[in-house]
């Protein structure tokens, strides 16, 4: 017996080792097998999925987007929101694991599109807007964005949240997969455009009159549209807004950005062109729980809903829609180029300011317009065939353009008067834009157009400045074919250097902002408000000295009585505080010559040339502040200086 236990203990070890053996393949095989079932499960969801788009993110806008919104601005929520819910996976979450494990090539710009390096390397970005699908085909690899501008909302005074477009399901998936066959870099981002007027409006579907449901639809719709159609994001076109849908189309925007983020998609806006205005205001709009800072020149209500700073921190791209300067009319400011570079760089300083350089976009026109100037007769859009049309009536050719000298050669500045009575408008200024002087039908005419030598610079200025990109309105087959010569030297990296300009603001005056209650208000202010808005400081940039004026010298100055007339309770403090520091000094001065009194016998004693000495020395000593009398001190309060009370040297 003894000799068969060591036989039997082998055996056992040996036997156990085998059944770990088992356990192990087992255990491997069951693995294996919840595995395949949970990717099966999966590939049969994500086919349900693509098959109804209209499932998409419907279980998940509700509270969590609002609260994603609250934490980025403290806003409070509406009272016909969804209950709370816990957070979803999404839909598309099983698509994205697959995408990452098995794509050779991950996407650029990912989420919140913080990572902005250009897929060339000219530092710049090139994108347009387009409706003519043929045109884009042939130069699409020129560009790094592309916005089919396809889309709009459904509803004229009223929006239920859906989008109507001009392209079908079938010619949206055939034709993004063509343009990433010719272009497999290129960033497909389409735009949902709509000009608000009598007739069409932006209300429910950015929350307007209480209908956060239908503005949670209307973003649902979006994210769905981009996820079922593989976009690599949206561009929102909403212009024309009035002022009172400011804060409501803020808060779309950042719930929209939410959303496109949690799927590594890119949020593009199109914004009104803004350019500084030193002499601001802070003015009310009616419906608003904050005043809006007027610091720029186009007051009007476009503007006024697209704040550049607020924006600028929730989107992935701002375009700024820097054209139509001089609109097709006859009114001020008359005939004159659209984007022309003196402007532009006003619009380049008002915005880098408030913008990240990397999101910003500077969009200029592709087009001019031909205006009459002695006749009663409409304006014309000018494209690359109407310049040749043109150029075959031997007009006069002036590139750069100088209407100042044009109008005052012969009796031009009494007969064109559709062009002269603006003459005050070019005063100073040349432009680069091409203009064309010619007669047709028995009126004189100019036409302002765009070609390679005017883009070239213009886009030489945003090199200069370096902005993110720029963006084409837009392109058509009928655009100057050399302006894409120019494209392909920018693609291929063959453009010569361009040095970095620091001198945006040298010349830049400190904008003072006036207060609400002596602001003219835009339509809809709250006229029972009487409290006054106090003013936010001016940025003094590094270059800029800034030193305060004292009391005492403010209280006293002339040219400082409208100050002291005003009604602003701190600057009605401020000569009390000038005269409790004189009465003090007074009283000083009093004590000291009371001590001299008292010293007079022992000083007769002195030689008088020392006395005269000594009076000297002592007259020219400041007093210090601590050895002023403190028998009853006065608390005074501590004032901030206004923008009044600083100098800008």
């Amino acid at each position: 017996m003894s000799e068969d236990k060591p036989m039997e203990g082998k055996y056992s070890n040996s036997k156990e080792k085998v059944s770990w053996k088992y356990y192990f393949i087992f255990s491997s095989w069951l693995f294996l097998c919840l595995l395949s079932f949970y990717l099966g499960i999966g590939l049969i969801h994500w086919e349900e999925t693509e098959s109804d788009p209209k499932q998409v993110y419907h279980a998940s806008m509700g509270d969590g987007v609002v609260k994603a919104f609250q934490e980025e601005n403290k806003l409070s929520t509406d009272s016909d929101l969804y209950d709370s819910s816990e957070d979803s996976s999404s839909n598309f979450a099983f698509k994205n694991v697959l995408e990452e494990l098995f794509s050779s090539d991950s996407k650029e710009d990912g989420l919140g599109s913080n990572n902005t390096k250009d897929s060339n390397k000219s530092g710049i970005r090139s994108s347009t807007w387009f409706s003519d699908y043929e045109a884009m085909k042939k130069v699409v690899h020129l560009y790094d964005e592309i916005h089919p501008f396809i889309y709009s909302m459904k509803g004229g005074l009223t929006n239920n949240g859906e989008l109507a477009n001009s392209w079908s399901s079938k010619s949206k998936h055939e034709r993004v997969a063509e343009l990433r066959i010719l272009n497999p870099k290129v960033k497909i981002i389409p735009t949902i455009f709509r000009w608000e007027n009598p007739k069409e409006k932006i209300s429910e579907n950015i929350g307007m009159n209480g209908r956060s449901d239908i503005r949670d639809k209307h973003i649902q719709i979006i994210v769905n549209e981009v996820m079922t159609f593989d976009y690599d994001g949206i561009d929102i076109d909403y212009e024309g807004m009035s002022c009172e849908k400011k804060e409501k189309f803020e808060e779309f925007i950042v719930l929209l950005s939410k959303e496109l983020k949690k799927n590594n998609k890119l949020l593009s806006v199109a914004v009104h062109p803004k350019t500084p205005n030193p002499k601001g205001k802070v003015t009310k709009c009616k419906g608003l729980k904050n005043d809006i800072v007027v610091d720029f020149k186009e007051n009007w209500r476009g503007p006024m809903t697209h704040d550049y700073e607020f924006l600028g921190k929730h989107v992935d791209r701002l375009k700024v829609m820097a054209y139509e300067l001089h609109p097709r009319k006859y009114r001020n400011p008359g005939p004159g180029p659209q984007a022309p570079n003196v402007w532009l760089k006003e619009i380049i300083k008002y915005a880098k300011k408030r913008v990240p350089s990397e999101k910003l976009y500077m969009a200029i026109p592709t087009y001019g317009y031909d205006w009459a100037l002695n006749c009663n007769s409409s304006a014309k859009s000018v494209y690359y065939s109407d310049v040749k049309r043109i150029k075959a009536l031997n007009p006069i050719i002036h590139q750069p353009t100088d209407i100042t000298t044009i109008l005052s050669q012969g009796n031009r500045n009494t007969s064109w008067t559709n062009l002269s009575k603006f003459g005050f408008v070019h005063e100073n200024k040349i432009y680069e834009d091409p203009t064309m002087w010619y007669t047709a039908g028995g009126c004189d005419r100019v036409a302002f157009f765009m070609n390679r030598k005017a883009f070239e610079e213009k886009m030489t200025l945003l090199r200069k400045y370096e902005l993110a990109g720029f963006s084409f309105w837009q392109l058509i087959s009928d655009n100057d074919p050399e302006i894409n010569k120019y494209l392909e030297l920018l693609a291929t990296n063959q453009l010569p250097p361009v040095p970095i300009a620091n001198d945006l603001y040298a010349d830049e005056k400190p904008t003072v902002i006036a207060d609400a209650a002596s602001a003219p208000s835009v339509k809809g202010k709250d006229s029972k408000s009487k409290k006054a808005i106090a003013s936010p400081q001016p940025k003094i940039e590094k270059h800029v000295e800034a030193k305060k004026i004292p009391l005492n010298t403010l209280t006293s100055s002339k040219t400082n009585t409208t100050l002291r007339e005003s009604q602003d309770p701190i600057r009605e403090k401020q000569p009390t505080i000038a005269k409790a520091v004189e009465s003090t000094l007074l009283k000083d001065k009093e004590k000291k010559l009371d001590e001299n009194k008292a010293l007079q016998p022992s000083l007769d004693k002195i030689p008088n040339a020392q006395v005269k000495k000594e009076i000297s020395e002592s007259s020219s000593k400041l007093v210090p502040v601590n050895e002023l009398p403190t028998a009853k001190p006065q608390e005074v309060p501590s004032v901030k200086p206004l923008k009044e009370d600083i100098i800008y040297e």
